[in-house]
């Protein structure tokens, strides 16, 4: 028994650890009766274990079970489950028992809980307070650097979840964390290469160790994966996309699902971002190949399960990308992975998208002109594709304007004011600008370009550019029948 692996780790325990390990025992494995016999004879031999004899496995086993060895003929197999479960319970109470005394690993796995079910609130909180803890202790030891780095890891990651270009000096000084904390590891390993090769210059052993020939797969491919991301959103050039493209699609599933729906993401922002400051095709044509590539790996789905305005914000970016039969089959193959109770809004809504973006605008007015909906995004978007259908039927001004006014009395009323309603409601009141064509082409291109959040854009600007005035201002029209005065 004196090679088990258990009693090897039984050895090194103190008196207070295994009288722990005990109580554990009887407290969480107290009907494992034949582990409980096993190790309350092997405790009598702490702590050296130097009787052989009494550990020999028959004589112990005869011992404990009074039970002849050589006549049991499971008798071996029995003693070596037995160890292999106790082998396995101590090494559970010494990790438990580790995380209990280390507040800074109990932070850390913590937050690795938080963060995987997607707490965003609670996440926040505590990765906020374990980076101001770390920052003000002494960093004192190598061993420093794991908690460090992991605390401004976490408080990187929540910051980035919450309008980073607020918090940018505050990531990049996690970030300078991070890499101060791995400088420090690499320079001490430096330092130990440094001598064993001023030892090896001297005296060369007989026999040199050579690494084994192994290529660590997922650190070559995130490597690869990062810097292409990298050098896509420094330099936006098409080479760099279709080589992270490729990555993604050779590689997507050897990376972490979490780890890949992040990547997904920075790609995804940078293309919507650069569509919504430059109407280009190739921009609304990236994100819809990000979008395959997410779905292919499930990177937009909860548990299995797609929300209601990802379901459409897919369908919107295939039809921008001009690629309607694939928005058509994904609505047909894939509403099965909407929530039940959330389906049916979720389908009649990426039809109504479809249909306006392929002209079908009375269709538009057949499948919204009664629908509710229950997501608040959901419920601005069918707002926005019924008015904006009205617009291009050259529906009559006042129906657009009664519409506009019962939805900017609704988005005026809600509570809170969120960037959604902001934009819908910008929307709105340039929309009616449009309708009453009071106002200049000019100064309703102004306030397009000025307004800081506004639902449809592109869709606006578009309208504008073919926009005539029909009654004119009545300042400017006295200041150009003014009289000249004598």
């Amino acid at each position: 028994m004196q090679k088990l692996k258990f009693l090897a780790l039984l050895k090194n325990l103190s008196r207070q650890e295994m009288d722990g390990f005990h109580r554990y025992l009887g407290q969480y494995h107290r009907r494992e009766k034949i582990a409980l016999r096993v190790f309350e004879y092997l405790i009598r031999f702490y702590p050296d274990f130097e009787q052989k004899e009494q550990l020999r496995l028959a004589y112990a086993y005869q011992k404990i079970f009074k039970t002849d060895f050589d006549k049991d003929k499971h008798a071996q197999k029995k003693m070596l489950n037995t160890a292999s479960d106790l082998y396995k319970w101590l090494k559970h109470f010494l990790i438990v028992s580790k995380a209990q005394q280390n507040h800074q690993l109990q932070q850390t796995i913590w937050l690795s809980i938080l963060q995987e079910r997607g707490m965003k609130k609670e996440f926040s909180g505590k990765a906020t307070a374990f980076y101001h803890q770390t920052r003000n202790a002494p960093f004192k030891t190598t061993a420093d650097a794991f908690p460090n780095w992991m605390a401004s890891y976490f408080h990187r990651e929540h910051l980035s979840w919450d309008r980073p270009l607020i918090h940018a000096k505050i990531i990049q000084q996690c970030t300078e964390t991070m890499t101060g904390c791995w400088e420090i590891i690499r320079l001490k390993m430096a330092c130990e290469m440094s001598l064993v090769k001023r030892f090896a210059n001297q005296a060369l052993p007989r026999q040199l160790r050579e690494p084994t020939d192994f290529q660590q797969v997922g650190l070559s491919i995130l490597r690869e994966v990062y810097e292409s991301l990298w050098q896509l959103t420094d330099s936006g050039e098409e080479a760099h996309f279709v080589r992270l493209e490729s990555l993604l699609k050779q590689y997507g599933e050897h990376i972490d699902p979490k780890e890949l729906e992040g990547i997904i993401r920075y790609a995804y922002n940078f293309t919507a971002d650069k569509s919504r400051h430059n109407q280009e095709a190739i921009h609304y044509e990236r994100t819809h190949r990000l979008n395959k590539i997410g779905l292919a790996f499930g990177v937009f789905s909860q548990d299995g399960h797609m929300t209601s305005p990802a379901f459409g914000n897919m369908v919107t970016v295939a039809c921008h990308a001009k690629d309607f039969e694939w928005a058509s089959g994904f609505i047909r193959d894939y509403s099965h992975i909407i929530l039940e109770n959330k389906r049916q809004e979720a389908v009649l809504l990426a039809q109504a998208i479809l249909a306006f973006e392929t002209g079908k605008f009375q269709e538009v007015l057949h499948r919204l002109k009664a629908a509710k909906f229950e997501d608040q995004l959901d419920n601005l978007r069918s707002k926005s594709l019924l008015l904006r259908s009205y617009y291009e039927l050259h529906a009559d001004q006042d129906t657009i304007l009664d519409i506009c006014a019962y939805i900017e009395n609704s988005l005026r009323r809600s509570s809170p004011k969120t960037e959604a309603n902001k934009a819908m409601l910008a929307f709105i009141l340039i929309l009616k600008r449009l309708a009453v064509q009071k106002s200049s082409k000019k100064a309703i291109i102004d306030r397009i370009e000025k307004a800081p959040l506004l639902y449809c854009k592109n869709w606006l600007l578009e309208k504008t550019m073919r926009y005539k005035a029909r009654y004119a201002a009545r300042g400017r029209a006295a200041k150009r029948h003014t009289p000249a005065t004598k």
